[in-house]
């Protein structure tokens, strides 16, 4: 085992080698940036949750700040903004969840949108649940 956790940790030792920044909205520990930094990218999260905000600063090169989103928000430097990752709360959408969808408090996904079209970045990548094409169908 842990010669897996060796090849795992230098394998995924993040090395910047890329211009572009990666802002990663709803951030959690850094699962998605954890990828980009691993591939080149310097990172900057947003998290509510102050113990997942920690976890990623202390475990990711990138900076994570403890925030609640809404919509508007000014995101700082947002014109080095090359990608937008995030993973909003699935609790809305999720079949074994209430599945209240727009309707429900803890849905990020306007957020989300808000943030791509006003960054316009080259890439944006969206991480949810299935079921939220279902209950999204008749608000895009």
């Amino acid at each position: 085992m842990t010669d897996f956790s060796n090849y795992i940790n230098n394998a995924l030792r993040p090395n910047i080698t890329e211009d572009a920044i990666v802002l990663d909205l709803f951030a959690g520990c850094g699962g998605l940036s954890l990828g980009f930094e691993a591939a080149g990218f310097k990172t900057l999260g947003y998290e509510m949750v102050r113990e997942a905000v920690d976890t990623y600063n202390q475990n990711l090169q990138g900076e994570c700040h403890n925030h609640f989103l809404s919509v508007g928000f000014e995101y700082p430097d947002s014109e080095k903004i090359d990608i937008v990752i995030g993973g909003p709360p699935c609790q809305p959408f999720s079949r074994f969840g209430n599945q209240k969808g727009m309707e429900d408090a803890r849905d990020g996904f306007p957020i989300f949108i808000d943030a791509v079209k006003r960054i316009q970045p080259k890439v944006f990548l969206f991480e949810n649940v299935a079921n939220i094409l279902g209950r999204h169908k008749n608000g895009i």
